[in-house]
């Protein structure tokens, strides 16, 4: 009978933790400046060339692009319609950027260029809000996946 209650509670603790575990502390954002154009030949390219990996790795990773005059493109993410971010990738034939630009329902945080002291609920999960602007997790895998797929293209270039 004691096993019985014992697993009840257990249970019950399981999954009223469960929420609280599911959120996620905000992470310093991850910027990818000047990142070199390597092509799978060696060759050197156009910006156009690059602009059209640029296009074809979004298009694969379900990211939608505007275009703006200067030479960048906006790169929007929307997810499950409650999660949009926004990425600046400025670019060239030698080189190309992804900068955070936006973001709706991301947890983001523009930080005050000196770490947050710690409040009750964070100390007590070891988490301190780092210095700088902070975003949810996801935010630093969906901008690397795109970084990765932007890659391969120019790698089949």
């Amino acid at each position: 009978m004691n096993a019985k209650l014992l697993i009840g509670l257990l249970l019950v603790g399981g999954l009223a933790a469960g929420p609280a575990q599911a959120q996620r502390a905000p992470v310093p954002i991850v910027n990818h400046p000047d990142i070199p154009v390597a092509t799978g030949s060696g060759k050197p390219l156009q910006a156009d060339q690059v602009k059209q990996a640029i296009q074809a790795a979004a298009k694969i990773k379900g990211w939608t692009l505007a275009y703006e005059p200067s030479g960048r493109i906006l790169a929007t993410l929307v997810v499950r319609n409650k999660h949009t971010v926004v990425v600046e990738i400025p670019y060239s034939a030698e080189k190309y950027s992804l900068l955070y630009h936006d973001s709706v329902n991301m947890k983001y945080s523009p930080g005050t260029g000196r770490a947050a002291p710690y409040d009750a609920s964070s100390r007590m999960r070891g988490y301190q809000q780092p210095a700088g602007q902070v975003i949810h997790p996801f935010y630093n895998d969906w901008v690397r996946e795109l970084k990765e797929a932007i890659r391969l293209e120019l790698l089949k270039l």
